[in-house]
């Protein structure tokens, strides 16, 4: 199966320059806990999880009112191509210990593949548990 069949299509994004509060609201509004950060031209620059709001952000800045997207954003983003097998997308998401791939038609964004996505229209079954416990090698 390819990612294109069951990725979750045309991703929410930010840009650089907008706050974590923004990025809060934003994931409260659309119900979803990633955002890929962009810059102008669309081309991604990074990612934003809920984790890295709480965990990077709240717990270790106390205030995070002014904190900007580039302070907490993870910038080594892992991406697929849409024609990607999701098999191979699954093994780099376990390597990674990630839950969500995004991906890009270049540098542009075009879906999200999460284990949800893999698990629901895959048919796999254990794959979250066994890639958030880091033993999916074993399910094979």
């Amino acid at each position: 199966m390819r990612c294109e069949e069951i990725m979750t299509r045309n991703p929410t994004t930010l840009q650089p320059n907008a706050t974590v509060v923004d990025a809060a609201r934003l994931m409260a509004k659309e119900d979803i806990g990633f955002i890929p950060v962009v810059d102008q031209s669309g081309n991604v620059q990074g990612v934003i999880t809920d984790r890295d709001i709480v965990v990077k952000g709240l717990a270790k800045n106390g205030d995070i009112t002014r904190i900007q997207l580039t302070q907490l954003m993870e910038t080594n983003v892992a991406c697929c191509a849409p024609q990607d097998d999701t098999e191979e997308v699954r093994r780099k998401m376990d390597e990674r210990q990630i839950q969500r791939m995004l991906v890009c038609e270049g540098k542009r964004p075009v879906g999200v593949i999460s284990l949800q996505n893999l698990t629901r229209d895959a048919g796999l079954g254990g794959t979250v548990r066994a890639v958030k416990e880091g033993t999916s090698a074993r399910l094979q």
